[in-house]
């Protein structure tokens, strides 16, 4: 027999499509409860024997935020706007299965964070074929809160390409080995990665005109152990990734490599997570270009910018739970995510940002709370702090900026 379940819940501000639990035994037991469908169910499907099903779920958010820099439209004065619609589908047949994300975002943006099939060779090993994750440090979020920190803003947070990877798991051990012969087409980009200034939207400064570098054929390993022991479930790996850098002016190849740690640490009700990542770009841009410098950029909902063509950044996040009794409410994450970027390029100044926030658990309601500070970062300043990951020139330079974004889902 077969059945279809349209629920309405929650799983995790940021996990995919998965499967609904069923009721306990005191909700089985209750007197009936004439109850209105939501608007938006999420939607389940599964064979009796669990070998075929489908998973459709998504999440609706708005964002009220405030900006304390001068060129911000979100100074005078703050409001609430449209964040984004976002569906989420997978599912299985025998051992095959896909999974995607597609975003519909504020200013008529649009995104993929995700889209692959893929086929089960053996109970240990998987491979992937689409636009999956690259596999490096620590994934698929870099941080507890929604407000992503640095790394992300390099290219090592949520970021796909359009390629193959290949998973195995052998008990603790897990191995992940991939290869992008291009990029996400930068039109549908859900995270920043090199582009070139011809390929991008939201690009705002003339100095920008002459990067036009993008990556080819990428390679990523990851390679991670799990350690349990007690009430502790930590993570510890390591990441590699290279590829080629093209540009399209010259036509010359340069190269792109980037090497990482990182660990997870959970003991409830605390949760840590850490990386540290180094890398590099050699770019052979034309006579005029400032190959000290690599223009990033997604799908034009925020401008592009430049970064430092050679670095070290790091993270440390730290969380705690806390099980509330609020109705509704159920559970609080209070949360702290450090991150900062050391420049090798001399007359750069390093680049820091905190967020101190909470989030909410109240399904099917989600809500995030970030207070954020930065300093030397493109984000928080705008065009006063426009050379922030690169260089001291802007007036907003070595300053600390201050933000706060309220960001309230409905996921179903």
């Amino acid at each position: 027999m077969r059945t279809i379940t349209l629920c309405f819940f929650l799983v995790s501000p940021v996990s995919y499509a998965a499967t609904a639990a069923l009721p306990n035994d005191a909700a089985a037991t209750a007197a009936p409860v004439k109850k209105s469908r939501p608007a938006l169910p999420h939607i389940h499907w599964q064979s009796e024997d669990n070998k075929k099903n489908i998973d459709i779920g998504g999440a609706l958010r708005a964002n009220y935020r405030y900006e304390d820099w001068h060129s911000s439209n979100y100074r005078n004065p703050p409001h609430l706007r449209f964040d984004a619609f976002r569906i989420d589908a997978a599912g299985q047949i025998n051992d095959a299965f896909f999974d995607s994300g597609f975003w519909f975002q504020d200013r008529r943006k649009y995104a993929i964070d995700r889209a692959y099939v893929g086929y089960h060779l053996s109970e240990r090993s998987a491979v992937q074929l689409g636009a999956p994750f690259k596999p490096f440090g620590l994934m698929p979020y870099p941080q507890f809160g929604w407000s992503y920190g640095i790394p992300f803003y390099l290219g090592f947070g949520v970021n796909t390409g359009l390629g193959a990877k290949y998973q195995y798991q052998h008990d603790d051990w897990a191995f992940d080995a991939a290869y992008y012969p291009r990029m996400m087409p930068t039109g549908v980009r859900y995270a920043p990665d090199v582009a070139s200034y011809d390929d991008l939207k939201n690009t705002n400064y003339a100095s920008q005109h002459l990067q036009r570098n993008e990556k080819r054929d990428q390679v990523n390993l990851r390679l991670t152990r799990a350690f349990h022991q007690g009430g502790w479930d930590n993570e510890l790996g390591g990441s590699l990734a290279a590829s080629r850098l093209y540009n399209q002016a010259t036509g010359d190849n340069g190269s792109f490599w980037a090497a990482g740690l990182h660990t997870l640490v959970n003991y409830n009700p605390w949760h840590l997570s850490g990386q540290v990542i180094r890398y590099g770009y050699d770019a052979k841009g034309p006579a005029g270009a400032n190959n000290s410098v690599i223009l990033m950029g997604g799908n034009g909902l925020t401008p592009a910018y430049l970064i430092p063509s050679q670095a070290t950044t790091a993270a440390i996040n730290l969380a705690r739970d806390v099980d509330v009794p609020w109705g509704p409410v159920k559970k609080l994450r209070f949360y702290n995510d450090y991150s900062v970027l050391w420049k090798d390029r001399h007359g750069g100044s390093d680049s820091k940002m905190n967020t101190l926030g909470v989030q909410v658990f109240a399904m099917p309601v989600m809500l995030w709370v970030d207070l954020t500070w930065a300093q030397n970062a493109n984000p928080w300043g705008g065009v006063e702090n426009a050379t922030g990951w690169t260089g001291t020139q802007s007036s907003g330079s070595n300053k600390w900026y201050f933000r706060t974004n309220v960001n309230i889902g409905y996921y179903f």
